[in-house]
């Protein structure tokens, strides 16, 4: 079954201990919610449209929308910030800072009304203080069993226009589960895109013969971590048989592929919406684990297919041909609200805090008790509800305006584990007011709740 907050398990399903989850604080007068926004892109992605540029003086800050580095002038680290080791991660822009030090602060300035945070979740990962203006808003806990880098980590939404300076400083401390308290700031999001990532287990990825389990030794997104009785799956898929296809169905302005670079990789043709292929060669002279390979953007909002053929072919410096799909990025409009906001209302018995798994932001919450309930009051003309689909999940029953409209049964067999997978979709509602409600109908299967995403 899904871990919950009470007995969340490791690797081999044994019980490791209660999980404390940090207290968020309030910032009057802005939204606010843990994580969110884009995943961005590394240095060598295909198609990918890179960092944008900016400068701290008054009269060049930051625009509003873009992906600003670590590096750029509109950031300034104190004392206690080292280079995060390159290693083989992809980073946001080639490079990402860490620190481990009590009081060290990174801050952004920026003009606009929404920032994201864009940071590293991991075993290692402790806590940080985020502020706005000088003002705290939230303690983040950056501890997950799964490692994902390039994740939004907080978004603060509501600002009023114009400028503002978002700080991150380190606490020095950690969740009790975690190895170690390093807090690493990646990038940054002005303005910033609704993204799901979703796993190459989600049921939406079809993949043909000729696919394996990619190196387990390496830390995919998403890999590394299980919950009996849920079968060790997840990670990525890599093949170099010629032919071999995957083909992801999804709904997005914008697609995102995170695989594989490396001195053994090949080259892969791609497409979307069998339009014309683009060639990628995933050749680097150093491994890249978690890379963004290829980009396509500026998509109409509606539904697409995405498909990658291995080719068998490599370049000439390269030992080999495989190609490795890992995640995907997915980018809507509108806004996407967490499990813990204030909008969103709980009765019957819940587990929150989960944090086991690729979740939106970090943490979801579940439930197995038929009759358990979830509101989520907003106003706009469209609701999705984020959740997942895998083996030990269940039935529920949705109400839109207090009328029954559908149930769905999230259950998929192995190997498919769809996590920030959209579950439900309501489009068309009239412009005000409305509330979308979940309801478990199958008792000892879990529902979960990830996030609601609205348009206008």
């Amino acid at each position: 079954m899904l871990a919950a907050e009470t007995l969340p398990m490791d690797s081999d399903g044994t019980a490791i201990g209660r999980m404390r989850r940090v207290a968020s604080l309030l910032l009057a007068g802005m939204l606010i919610s843990c994580g969110g926004g884009g995943g961005g892109g590394d240095g060598g992605s295909t198609g990918g449209t890179g960092g944008t540029g900016g400068s701290s003086s008054d009269d060049t800050l930051p625009s509003v929308g873009g992906r600003f580095e670590e590096s750029d002038a509109a950031v300034t680290l104190s004392a206690g910030w080292t280079q995060s080791n390159a290693g083989s991660f992809a980073w946001s822009g080639g490079a990402a800072v860490q620190s481990a030090a009590p009081g060290a602060q990174a801050a952004f300035t920026f003009t606009g009304t929404s920032v994201t945070w864009i940071g590293t979740r991991n075993v290692s990962s402790g806590i940080a203080l985020v502020k706005v203006d000088g003002v705290p808003v939230s303690e983040v806990d950056l501890f997950a069993r799964p490692e994902v880098i390039r994740t939004p980590i907080i978004t603060v939404n509501g600002l009023s226009p114009g400028s503002h300076t978002l700080t991150i400083e380190v606490t020095g401390r950690q969740n009790p589960d975690a190895l170690a308290n390093v807090v690493q700031v990646d990038a940054f999001d002005v303005q910033a895109p609704v993204v799901s990532h979703l796993q190459e287990t989600d049921p939406d990825v079809a993949f043909s013969d000729g696919w394996v389990q990619a190196d387990s030794d390496f830390s995919w997104s998403g890999g590394g971590v299980f919950t009996a009785p849920d079968p060790p799956v997840g990670g990525a898929r890599a093949t170099e048989t010629p032919g071999a296809t995957v083909t992801l169905t999804f709904r997005g302005t914008s697609i995102r592929w995170s695989g594989y670079r490396g001195p053994d990789a090949g080259i892969a043709r791609v497409q979307v919406d069998g339009g014309v292929a683009v060639e990628v060669d995933t050749y680097s002279p150093t491994r890249r684990i978690q890379a963004v390979v290829f980009t396509a953007t500026g998509l109409a909002d509606a539904s697409h297919t995405l498909t990658i053929e291995a080719t068998g072919r490599r370049n000439g410096a390269s030992t080999g041909a495989q190609i490795v799909v890992d995640a995907f990025d997915v980018t809507t409009p509108g806004r996407r609200y967490q499990e813990r906001d204030a909008a969103v209302t709980y009765s019957g018995a819940w587990l929150h805090g989960n944090v086991n798994r690729t979740w939106s932001e970090g943490a979801a919450s579940t439930s197995a008790a038929a009759g358990a309930r979830v509101t989520f009051t907003f106003a706009g003309t469209s609701v999705s509800w984020i959740g997942c689909r895998k083996l030990s999940t269940g039935r529920a029953r949705v109400f839109l305006d207090g009328v029954l409209v559908e149930e769905i049964n999230t259950f998929e067999p192995p190997p498919i584990e769809g996590y920030q997978h959209t579950v439900f979709r309501a489009d068309g509602l009239t412009s005000g007011t409305h509330t979308l409600t979940i309801e478990g109908a199958s008792e000892g299967a879990f529902i979960v709740v990830d996030a609601f995403d609205v348009r206008p």
